[in-house]
C-alpha cells in the first residue's frame, strides 16, 4: 500500500471509535522510514510543570515526574492509556538573538489552558521542577512541519540535518520518510482539540517508537508556535534524569497581560525522594500591581 493511501486512510478514521489496532497496523504498513535521532547529553536541563490545585503543595520527586500508570487514563499528544510519559520542555543549547530560551514559559503555556484565550482572567498556582541529564537520552525528532521552520534555528538545524542524513538512502524510503512524516508533524502540531481520541494518532505512533530502543520524543511546542520544544519520555528513562530545582509560583492574568509570581523554590541534589519547599518574598501585591487590580478576587470575577 502506498504512503498517500495509508495517510488517507488514517485521515478517515472516526477517532471517537477509538480504532487503536486500525492506527497500529495502517502505521506498520508505511514500512522503514529514516528519523533523526537527537541525543540529550550528560548536563542537559528540562523543564516539568505542572499545575497546583484546592491548595496543594508538592513535597516529593514524583510529583515533579511523569503520571502514575494506574492514573494514566487518557491519550495525550505522546502517551497512551497503555504507556505513560514524562513530559517536559526543552530550548535548544544554541540560541539565536530574539528567539525564545525560556523553559518556564513554555510549561506554563502548555499546562494553563487559559493563558490561550486572551479574552480571560484568573489566577493559577503552577510547580516546576528542574531536571538535569545524568545519562545520555535518544530521542526521535518530530519536526517535519513548514510552519515551524523559520520559528527556532534548532528546528532549520535538524531539518538540515535530515536533509544531509538521507543523501544515499534509496529513493523509496527517502520519499516514503519525508511523505509520512510531514503527516506525523501535523498530527503532532494539531491545536484544536476537543476530546482524548484526537491525540490517538501522534500517541500510538510514539508508543510504537519507543520500542525500538528510543527514550521518547522530541516536537515543537504547539502552544508557543514552535519557539520551544518538548519532550515525551519513558518512565524507564527518567532513570537518566536527576532532580536539582525545584519551585512553586503564582500566574496572574488579565485578559492578555500575564504576570509570574515566585512563590516558593528548593535547591536539590539530583537524589532527594522528598523535600520541603522554601517560601520566598511574597510578591503579589507587585504582581496585582502591575496589572492594576486589588484582589485575586477582581481577576476570577473578569
Amino acid at each position: 500500500m502506498k504512503v498517500k493511501d495509508i495517510i488517507k486512510k488514517l485521515k478517515e478514521l472516526d477517532l471517537s471509535k477509538y480504532p487503536k489496532e486500525e492506527i497500529e497496523n495502517l502505521i506498520k504498513k508505511v514500512g522503514k522510514m529514516g528519523f533523526i535521532l537527537v541525543t540529550f547529553h550528560r548536563g542537559k536541563s528540562v523543564m516539568r510543570a505542572r499545575p497546583n490545585y484546592n491548595g496543594e503543595r508538592f513535597s516529593k520527586k514524583s510529583d515533579f515526574s511523569f503520571k502514575p500508570q494506574e492514573y494514566n487514563k487518557t491519550y495525550q499528544r505522546a502517551s497512551t492509556p497503555n504507556q505513560t510519559m514524562f513530559y517536559a520542555t526543552s530550548v535548544p543549547e544554541k540560541i539565536e538573538q530574539g528567539e525564545l530560551d525560556n523553559t518556564r514559559i513554555i510549561g506554563v503555556a502548555e499546562t494553563i489552558p487559559i493563558l490561550r484565550d486572551k479574552t480571560k482572567s484568573g489566577y493559577q498556582k503552577i510547580s516546576f521542577g528542574r531536571w538535569y541529564v545524568k545519562e545520555d537520552i535518544d530521542l526521535i525528532a518530530i519536526i517535519h512541519k513548514d510552519t515551524y521552520l523559520k520559528e527556532s534555528s534548532y528546528t532549520e538545524e535538524l531539518v538540515n540535518a535530515y536533509y544531509k542524513f538521507i543523501e544515499g538512502v534509496p529513493k523509496e524510503i527517502v520519499d516514503r520518510s519525508l511523505e509520512f512524516q510531514t503527516f506525523l508533524a501535523d498530527e503532532f502540531a494539531k491545536e484544536d482539540i476537543n476530546e482524548d481520541y484526537d491525540y490517538m494518532i501522534s500517541a500510538i505512533f510514539s508508543e510504537m517508537a519507543i520500542k525500538n530502543r528510543v527514550d521518547g520524543i522530541i516536537y515543537p511546542s504547539v502552544r508557543v508556535g514552535g519557539k520551544g520544544f518538548n519532550i515525551a519520555i519513558t518512565p524507564q528513562a527518567t532513570e537518566k534524569l536527576g532532580l536539582y530545582v525545584a519551585g512553586e509560583c503564582s500566574i496572574y492574568k488579565l485578559k492578555d497581560h500575564t504576570v509570574v509570581g515566585n512563590d516558593a523554590i528548593i535547591q536539590l541534589d539530583g537524589n532527594q525522594d522528598s523535600f520541603e519547599l522554601v517560601d520566598i518574598e511574597n510578591h503579589k501585591k507587585e504582581c496585582l500591581m502591575q496589572l492594576g487590580v486589588n484582589s485575586i478576587e477582581e481577576l476570577t470575577n473578569e
